[in-house]
């Protein structure tokens, strides 16, 4: 069964959304990020997906507080990324109780600590790697690298990565819909499992990922359609259940209107 990871973007502790990856333009939508990780568990999510953004600028934690909160509320496992970039980092928060953690510029800057990370904690990294215009962006998506993202992503070819994040920033918080064609290709170049991220919009992208040439994404995340209301959580988790009968014809119908 795919999964559903709702997203909670910290910054300042409070839980906000923004677009294209932009600080200036973030949104709050809950104060208390652990009472909406509480109520994603009520809404029948399984997973969580948590970013420090201001740790993923400052380079360090810098909502450690917020996440050990949302830890302690939820029993879902919980994926973070956001400043982690050593191994020490890396073991302290799996120590605090994270399921998976995700490193982002540090894979870029330095491919053999995440190696390294997989070999001590295996099953428990995931790679994310944010893309803008198909080239890898670190330091928050502050800077460019010269990287393209299979490129990336084929150097940890059996290193033991749990997952990629795959995000096209493009595409973040404006509703836009999930950069599928790039998704798809990505998952069909490496074997490590992918999850689409950036720009989920509807019930069709949902549907999207039940066609057949989506079949070895993970998952997907959602953050703004979800709060907005644009997604139902019933329905969206029923269709990647396999629980409820899904049109294929859905997909293009709902990208046209």
């Amino acid at each position: 069964m795919k999964i559903l990871f709702p997203a909670i973007d910290l910054k300042n502790g409070q839980c906000v959304r923004l677009e294209l990856g932009d600080m200036d333009t973030a949104q709050v939508y809950n104060t208390d990020p652990a009472a909406q990780a509480r109520a994603f568990e009520k809404q029948g999510f399984q997973w969580l997906h948590v970013v420090d953004l201001d740790g993923a600028f400052a380079g360090e934690s810098r909502n450690g507080e917020a996440v050990e909160a949302i830890l302690k509320a939820t029993g879902n496992p919980v994926q973070l990324g956001g400043g982690i970039r050593t191994l020490h980092q890396v073991e302290t928060w799996l120590d605090k109780g994270l399921a998976r953690v995700i490193l982002g510029t540090v894979a870029v800057r330095d491919p053999s600590l995440v190696i390294e990370a997989c070999r001590k904690f295996p099953g428990k990294i995931a790679v994310g790697i944010d893309a803008r215009g198909g080239r890898v962006a670190v330091e928050g998506w502050a800077e460019a690298s010269s990287l393209g993202a299979a490129e990336l992503a084929m150097k940890f070819e059996g290193a033991g990565v749990s997952a990629i994040i795959y995000t096209d920033i493009d595409r973040d918080g404006v509703l836009a819909g999930i950069n599928w064609e790039a998704t798809i290709d990505l998952s069909n170049a490496v074997s490590i499992p992918v999850i689409a991220s950036g720009g989920l919009a509807s019930i069709a992208d949902i549907v999207r990922m039940t066609m057949p040439d989506a079949e070895k994404l993970e998952g997907v995340i959602s953050g703004r359609a979800l709060y907005d209301g644009r997604i139902d959580p019933a329905e969206a988790l029923a269709v990647l259940g396999g629980k409820a009968d899904v049109e294929p014809a859905l997909f293009e119908e709902e990208r046209k209107c």
